[in-house]
């Protein structure tokens, strides 16, 4: 790993959680190039800092972010940092920002996951990556802020906008799920209904916020007493949990594509489905605002006792057992699973 730039800061990892981008990679959904390092969820400490460094100290408490923006591209001047251009074009290739990794193997490039590779005991980023976490949250719970917190939680505030009282139907009950139910018992949506083949994650969902938990072959049943939903939300990103979501989207209503899907996927739509019963359908990613404003806000939720994380938290694994903790996110483990590097 090479020496930290002026504006840049290494962080010694705690914890890093295991999300479905990464797995998308593992299982060749998503090309990258290789030999890459995942992980890009994580929190740790300010081990050093460059010398224009002003936002962080050694030893501060931090929570990473994979979305430095540059600020310039269409993207970030309509303040939508997470969609910015040229960030984008750097996750497809493997790199940061600017086009570098920072690392390498016996003189070979060594590529990162979602411009971040946090499987690793130290990481250099942007110091604007680097976002302070304060004292009052464990590393472990602070690394779901990273990721799954804010895209879950913001989809619900920021790209839906979901009034109280209003119904909602969440699929997938995984960690970015289970934070979308969160964010929808925070918004005071009712009923929260959520669906998930997994009996443990329904039960989890059940505990965080969720009033009804249904197995994909019980959702018609329970969704008919319901009567459809005002806002719905995929939490998976596969094709046919997209238009499950869109089905039971009522008239007027909106449906959210809030999990990523395999590069290859491509969604069928029924047009009349918008232009008779005007719904809309949209997207979001990493919760539609920047991280740097909405983690102190998820902060804020967390301290008022709204914002749940310890139960969230799956089974940890030592950096060397990575493999093995891959294995467990895929096998569908109900709680996040952490790498302890």
């Amino acid at each position: 790993m090479e020496e930290p730039r002026a504006d840049e800061v290494v962080g010694r990892m705690s914890a890093v959680g295991i999300c479905g981008s990464d797995l998308h990679v593992v299982r060749g959904e998503w090309p990258r190039p290789t030999p890459i390092v995942l992980g890009h969820e994580g929190a740790g400490v300010v081990e050093e800092v460059g010398p224009d460094v002003r936002e962080v100290r050694v030893g501060d408490r931090v929570v990473l972010s994979w979305a430095p923006s540059c600020g310039e591209c269409p993207q970030c001047r309509r303040r939508r940092p997470a969609a910015c251009e040229p960030l984008h074009a750097a996750l497809a290739r493997g790199t940061l920002l600017d086009g570098t990794t920072r690392l390498s193997l016996d003189g070979a490039t060594v590529y990162r996951n979602v411009a971040v590779g946090a499987f690793a005991e130290r990481v250099v980023v942007a110091a604007s990556s680097a976002l302070p976490l304060g004292d009052e949250v464990s590393l472990e719970e602070a690394a779901l802020l990273g990721c799954a917190a804010l895209t879950g939680v913001g989809a619900v505030l920021n790209a839906a906008r979901v009034e109280s009282g209003t119904p909602v139907l969440v699929i997938g009950a995984g960690a970015v799920g289970q934070f979308v139910v969160q964010g929808a018992r925070i918004a005071g949506a009712s009923p929260i209904v959520v669906s998930d083949p997994s009996e443990a994650r329904r039960e989890q969902a059940l505990q965080l916020g969720a009033t009804h938990a249904a197995a994909p072959d019980e959702l018609k049943a329970v969704m008919k007493a319901v009567g459809g939903v005002e806002y719905a939300f995929d939490a998976v990103g596969m094709p046919e949990t997209s238009r499950l979501a869109m089905r039971w989207t009522r008239g007027g209503g909106t449906c959210v594509l809030v999990g990523m899907a395999p590069a290859s996927a491509l969604l069928e739509l029924d047009p009349w489905d918008f232009t008779s019963r005007e719904k809309t359908l949209t997207g979001t990613v990493y919760g539609s605002e920047d991280p740097a404003v909405a983690l102190p806000l998820l902060l804020d939720l967390v301290r008022e006792g709204q914002l749940e994380l310890a139960s969230m938290l799956g089974p940890s694994f030592p950096l060397e057992e990575a493999g093995e903790a891959v294995a467990a996110a895929l096998g569908g483990e109900s709680g996040r699973v952490l790498v302890r590097p």
